[in-house]
């Protein structure tokens, strides 16, 4: 079965049974748009034929106000014979990127509930339970996260898809240079913390209670929703792995990047990458008590140097959990040596506030 149908199906079987008003990328119907381009079809006198993505080097220029894409470049061909199309570009980008921008706003939003919902005690799980619509039992909050990620990667894959045959058509390099503006946008989805989450919160969900209602048909009902998800932090490499059958492999890295350590109080900034909160907070010389968006607007990422990710950090809580619950000592240990050196911070801070304010 080829892609394109597949994701037709589970957008309207699955994707649609758990999420009625989620959006999708209409894959048949942008690969017909390209089809009809004149590059390829003889219909105008610009070209006849297919241009090869090795005689064309150009350059993506995106106008998000006025939803029109330019393009200049240099190539080896002759120089009246154009590596676009006008008309598709119209056409084409602007349609894929508010496709784009609805998929992310509903697995984001989704996401959001569900860990919130699983996070939530007392009288705000009731509230949410009947805000959001999600079943709160573990087997159907595993099978909606897994829907959730299926649905995620599955619109990402045909985002990648779909700018590829794009440049296959065109012979050019702008739908790998779209697809560079969306990681910059935050709208590349395999990249997305909110995986992280949804996986962290699959594997705590599949830890094991202490419960004398629980059957044995719900425990393997509950072990097949999650066995998708695979966390290993015994070894000197942690990683969370999702496997997507037929679709995607995702390795996802726990160890922190400046103190080669399981990440403690774990933060994700815009750019995807994940730190322990106080090394993150050490990088852009703010106390960590005051928290990762206190930054200057323009912090770069310690790893990719990216800059303006603070603003965007998500604290990911499923993942704290995920390590307290696995590694109860190294998390015990890291409490204590956290929790001094944050007494320590906010102490010299606030007697250096009060010798300001007093003029000392």
């Amino acid at each position: 079965m080829k892609f394109g149908k597949k994701y037709s199906i589970f957008i309207e079987t699955e994707a649609k049974r758990m999420l009625p008003e989620c959006s999708s990328v209409e894959f048949k119907r942008l690969k017909k748009l390209l089809k009809k381009c004149s590059l390829h079809d003889g219909t105008t006198g610009v070209s006849s034929g297919r241009l090869s993505v090795g005689d064309v080097q150009s350059d993506l220029s995106w106008d998000s106000d006025n939803e029109t894409c330019s393009q200049t470049g240099s190539r080896k061909a002759e120089p009246d014979e154009q590596a676009s199309c006008a008309v598709c570009d119209a056409q084409f980008f602007p349609e894929l990127a508010k496709a784009v921008s609805s998929v992310v706003d509903c697995f984001t939003n989704s996401s959001r509930q569900l860990r919130s919902l699983h996070l939530a005690s007392g009288p705000k799980k009731l509230y949410l339970r009947f805000k959001t619509k999600i079943p709160s039992d573990s087997p159907n909050m595993i099978r909606f996260g897994n829907i959730l990620v299926s649905y995620g990667c599955m619109s990402a894959v045909a985002v990648r898809k779909i700018l590829k045959k794009y440049d296959k058509i065109h012979g050019s390099q702008s739908g790998r240079a779209f697809q560079s503006k969306l990681q910059a946008m935050r709208a590349e989805l395999l990249q997305s913390p909110w995986l992280v989450e949804l996986g962290a919160l699959a594997i705590n969900l599949m830890e094991p209670r202490v419960s004398l209602s629980q059957n044995k048909t719900e425990e393997s009902d509950q072990a097949q929703q999650g066995k998708i998800w695979t966390c290993n932090l015994d070894t000197e490499k942690q990683t969370l792995s999702c496997v997507v059958p037929e679709t995607v492999q995702l390795d996802f890295n726990l160890q922190c990047s400046i103190c080669l350590d399981i990440v403690f109080d774990p933060v994700a900034l815009g750019c995807g990458h994940i730190f322990c909160c106080s090394c993150v907070c050490a990088a852009a010389s703010i106390p960590t008590f005051q928290g990762v968006r206190a930054a200057r607007r323009g912090a770069k990422c310690p790893l990719c140097r990216q800059a303006g990710v603070y603003a965007y950090a998500i604290y990911l809580q499923e993942l704290a959990v995920l390590i307290r619950l696995r590694c109860q000592d190294y998390f015990n240990a890291r409490r204590e040596e956290e929790r001094e050196k944050r007494l320590k911070e906010a102490k010299e801070h606030w007697e250096r506030e009060t010798a300001a304010i007093m003029g000392f």
